[in-house]
């Protein structure tokens, strides 16, 4: 199956009053909008899926977001007890509502689980199920599915907390400048 990304629609009716629709496909998607046609000319009937297109997160947000997570890890850790960014970055999906799954799972099991999902946290809850021990996982999907305006106000959190906590640096306000905060 191929996908592409149209630049527009048009919705006409042919001679015989059946709907047509057609698409635009532009610059690089051009190849990918031919093979599509070469590989579905002979077909008496098509199965087609049609959704806006939605524009990944950028790798520059990416950067922001996980520069910003290290600052904030860096001022909730003390003393003997250090918060990782990965931590901060549950706390921050889980604050900003992103949708996470409760899993329980042998303890053994968790570097399994770090590879499905792209956040997982233990929360240090043990339930006895045919007795054998497991531990309670929360497991998010993560950001890496976002698009730029999910990740823009996943960002815009982080900045708040940030605010919050006190830490403000010159990385810091070049980052609020460049997302317009």
């Amino acid at each position: 199956m191929s996908k592409f990304v149209a630049e527009r629609t048009y919705r006409m009716t042919d001679e015989d009053g059946n709907l047509v629709i057609s698409y635009v496909v532009n610059k690089s998607d051009k190849t990918v909008g031919l093979l599509a046609y070469d590989e579905t000319k002979g077909a008496a009937r098509l199965d087609v899926e049609v959704k806006p297109h939605k524009s990944k997160r950028s790798l520059e947000q990416n950067r922001m977001l996980w520069a910003l997570l290290e600052k904030m890890a860096k001022a909730v850790s003390y003393r003997n007890t250090t918060i990782t960014r990965e931590e901060c970055y549950c706390i921050m999906l889980e604050e900003t509502g992103v949708k996470y799954e409760l899993l329980y799972a042998l303890p053994q099991t968790e570097n399994e689980l770090r590879k499905s999902f792209r956040a997982v946290r233990n929360t240090g809850e043990i339930e006895i199920i045919n007795s054998k021990e497991y531990a309670v996982y929360q497991c998010f999907i993560g950001s890496s599915k976002f698009n730029t305006k999910e990740m823009a106000e996943l960002i815009d959190a982080v900045l708040d907390k940030l605010t919050v906590l006190g830490v403000y640096d010159s990385e810091i306000e070049l980052i609020r400048r460049s997302c317009g905060v």
